[in-house]
């Protein structure tokens, strides 16, 4: 009886702390978000790299959900990605006035639920792959519809893609460049703190352990399709955001954007960041878009130089840079003589 109570307290301490961990964490990256908008302005340069930044988090908090959660590794993200996009763009071409903004307002709905069907329809056809199968599968599926953007000249402009795409606006607010990043940057930290409370709740654990112990899982009677199921259509919907965004921002798009190349990079930044957290998957994206594009000196050896950084990242912090972080902050709390009973006030 002793035993049982001092587990229930441990459980409540458990999660408790939890609870405060993520409290803290939405309140520092808001404030870190509150100072990148601040600081980007209205600066054009640093709002291409910002809108670039959030499209690739939007990207990797898709990926991340499958792949660190479920441990599915779908390389479809391109193909979600122009989904949005494209869905923006296909209504740039109509009369002007307010016929136009309403088909526009209803293009971010609708680009996303296609993305959605998209995905489930994908999941269901690959439910029994896994691994390197699913993964050429799933490319496959992505190069496919890159092919189809190109070749297909009176329904997605071919090559030279489509433009004239107009701004949103709002009672007549005309939603800019830099209303845009802001409404960006409020998406990212939104969509990664309800993945990272997600992560933390019954269904996330429960998708955690079907990845980590399939067998217990299913003995449990953790129901492991349904979860990887959701999982990818959740992806897909927060995949599609990018490119909503992305054309929105641009005002055109092109079909070399959503080349698989893009799938490969944005593949990496959970891993880089931190697969711990979907903050990781934010961090990686901008620590890409920084090294890849911000810095003029990575322009010329450009990804064979970042190739060989991203390496050393991994040999040195394989729990990503996030992981890195925290070890060095648990090493220090050591050399302090800290402890977790001090924290919680207990002797």
């Amino acid at each position: 009886m002793t035993s049982f109570v001092h587990a229930k307290a441990d459980t409540r301490k458990s999660g408790s702390a939890s609870r405060r961990y993520l409290r803290t964490e939405a309140l520092v990256t808001a404030v870190i978000g509150v100072g990148i908008i601040l600081l980007i302005g209205d600066r054009a340069y640093l709002q291409d790299l910002a809108i670039l930044a959030i499209a690739y988090a939007f990207l990797a908090m898709g990926m991340y959900l499958p792949l660190a959660l479920g441990g599915q590794l779908s390389l479809a993200y391109n193909a979600y990605f122009a989904i949005g996009a494209y869905a923006v763009a296909l209504t740039g071409g109509l009369t002007p006035g307010v016929e136009q903004q309403l088909a526009l307002w209803a293009s971010i709905p609708a680009g996303i639920a296609t993305a959605m069907v998209t995905a489930a329809i994908l999941g269901f056809a690959t439910r029994r792959l896994s691994g390197f199968h699913l993964a050429v599968a799933t490319l496959m599926f992505g190069i496919a519809v890159n092919t189809f953007l190109i070749h297909s000249d009176g329904i997605t402009g071919g090559p030279t893609g489509l433009g004239g795409i107009p701004r949103l606006n709002i009672f007549g607010w005309e939603l800019g460049r830099t209303e845009l990043v802001t409404i960006g940057i409020v998406g990212v930290w939104i969509v990664a703190t309800l993945i990272a409370r997600f992560r933390v709740s019954l269904a996330g654990i429960a998708l955690r352990v079907q990845r980590e112990a399939p067998a217990a899982a299913a003995t449990s009677g953790v129901p492991a399709v349904a979860l990887k199921m959701y999982a990818l259509i959740a992806g897909a919907a927060i995949a599609s955001l990018s490119g909503i965004l992305f054309a929105l921002m641009n005002q055109f798009v092109l079909p070399e954007s959503f080349g698989a190349k893009v799938v490969f990079l944005v593949l990496f930044m959970p891993i880089l960041g931190g697969m711990s957290t979907p903050w990781g998957a934010v961090l990686g994206a901008v620590l890409v878009v920084a090294f890849t594009f911000g810095f003029d000196f990575f322009q010329g050896p450009g990804a064979l130089t970042f190739g060989v950084l991203a390496l050393l990242v991994l040999l040195l912090a394989p729990a990503g840079i996030i992981g890195l972080i925290v070890q060095f902050v648990s090493w220090s709390k050591r050399r302090l003589g800290w402890s977790a009973h001090s924290e919680e006030g207990a002797p």
